[in-house]
């Protein structure tokens, strides 16, 4: 449905405009709610915000306002919004009991190791981009994606001997410059 097709119908009869929106979007606008609220909101919740998406939605366009046709893109941006404001709203002051927080932890993950693997990716990735092109884009492609020379030539505007050269030339300088950090991998 486009918006001069559901104009049309609600200068006819509002209600009957209303409910045939309704009807289309329901599932589209649920499906959104859903899955932004799954985590923290109960059923009511959702039925909720649902509703009030679609009353944000007949009162936009009961103002007539309307500068595009695009009925689905403007109503999964007003549901994705109030989807993130119910979101925000219900989980601001909730607290986590221990034992549910210990119930959704991987047994055996060690946070602190994670934290520090996260971190030293960080730094790699930078040090690699201070690298400059196409020695960056050489070494993650090699390294990150496992490409071998020929599909990197295909990316990078080199030959298939000058990635291995430059490859080669650039893991030195990220091993000097990863020595001058005092990390080592």
């Amino acid at each position: 449905m486009e918006y001069r097709e559901y104009r049309l119908l609600f200068e006819a009869d509002k209600n009957r405009a209303e409910q045939l929106l309704y009807n289309e979007y329901i599932n589209y606008v649920y499906a959104i709610v859903f899955s932004r609220l799954r985590s923290c909101a109960t059923r009511e919740d959702i039925s909720e915000c649902v509703i009030d998406v679609f009353i944000d939605i007949y009162t936009f366009y009961e103002k007539g306002n309307v500068t595009s046709d695009d009925m689905k893109g403007f109503i999964g941006t007003v549901a994705y919004r109030k989807a993130a404001a119910y979101f925000k709203k219900l989980c601001r002051n909730r607290s986590v009991p221990l034992d549910e927080l210990a119930d959704t932890l991987p047994s055996g993950e060690d946070i602190q190791q994670n934290a520090e693997q996260k971190d030293l990716r960080g730094i790699l990735l930078d040090m690699i981009d201070s690298l400059g092109e196409p020695d960056s884009t050489i070494i993650v492609q090699k390294y990150f994606y496992g490409r071998n020379s020929r599909e990197i030539a295909r990316i990078v505007p080199l030959s298939p001997v000058m990635i291995r050269v430059r490859s080669g030339r650039a893991l030195k300088k990220l091993r000097k410059l990863l020595s001058d950090k005092n990390i080592s991998l």
